[in-house]
């Protein structure tokens, strides 16, 4: 099977102080429901996380999302989580979550991630599936900021 490394990079600025958003955030599960697609995401061992999302479909393939993985955080602004190959994942995850105060009551959120699910598909589409897993990869962060924005902001 392929796999179509894709890495996304996004900020957002949240109008809710530093140690709020990154409690937030550390709560893994509670902030999962910020997920578009996710169905469901669960404690699988002492800061380990299987997240498993809904099935894609375009065209002739379908994949599941599936990935196990260890989170780690200083306890202040950046938290970082890391694929840990459990059994049945298919995708490969690593990033970063950073933190950084804007004024007293806002704060700085930048997601980093790396991602690269195994697709089914010939080796004569990889080409055309490499840029829709880029773009959805690029929309599923966006849609993800703007969900825990909503959410840390009261409005969700």
């Amino acid at each position: 099977m392929a796999k179509f490394p894709t890495e996304v990079e996004r900020s957002v600025t949240v109008k809710a102080p530093l140690a709020k958003v990154y409690e937030f955030f550390w709560d893994v599960v509670g902030s999962s429901s910020c997920i578009e697609g996710i169905d469901t995401c669960k404690k699988s061992g002492q800061d380990r996380y299987r997240f498993v999302f809904q099935e894609k479909s375009a065209g002739l393939v379908s994949l599941v999302v599936r990935y196990t993985c260890k989170y780690q955080g200083n306890g202040v602004d950046e938290i970082r989580f890391e694929s840990v190959g459990a059994k049945d994942d298919n995708t490969d995850v690593s990033g970063r979550i950073h933190l950084k105060a804007s004024g007293p009551d806002a704060t700085k959120v930048t997601l980093w991630q790396r991602l690269a699910p195994e697709t089914p598909v010939p080796t004569l589409l990889q080409g055309l599936i490499r840029s829709t897993v880029e773009k959805e990869a690029s929309e599923a962060v966006r849609l993800y900021l703007a969900s825990a924005k909503q959410a840390l902001e009261g409005r969700g």
